[in-house]
């Protein structure tokens, strides 16, 4: 009981971690495997590094929002700062823009991340 009290009170400290500034999120927009136009891929966007941990991300093609994203478990690292990987399958086309918003209390709008496909 007193273990399960103290693991709880270490998470609702890295949860709220009074005092402290809000940490932009870092972005980083990537596909899984090299590209190459008409083959499917992954579409990756780990955003990591930011607290607190509400965040709203959002996968776009041409400005609309992607179908079948997939998002994986927010985790947090050996500083208590947070990190999440959103993904979707796509197939990249000429011309197509694929962007990740993201929304977070350190922005004052929702910052868009681009991917590049000579990344």
């Amino acid at each position: 009981m007193e273990l399960a009290l103290k693991v709880g009170v270490l998470v609702l400290i890295a949860l709220v971690r009074p005092g402290e500034a809000h940490e932009a999120p870092k972005v980083e927009v990537y596909s899984r495997k090299h590209v190459a136009l008409g083959e499917e891929n992954v579409l990756n966007c780990f955003v990591s590094g930011f607290h607190p941990p509400k965040i709203d991300i959002t996968l776009l093609k041409n400005g609309e929002p992607m179908s079948g994203v997939k998002y994986a478990d927010m985790s947090f690292n050996e500083k208590w700062y947070f990190e999440r990987l959103v993904y979707v399958p796509f197939t990249p086309k000429k011309d197509d823009v694929y962007v990740c918003r993201v929304a977070h209390s350190a922005f004052r709008e929702p910052q868009s991340f681009r991917w590049d496909a000579d990344f």
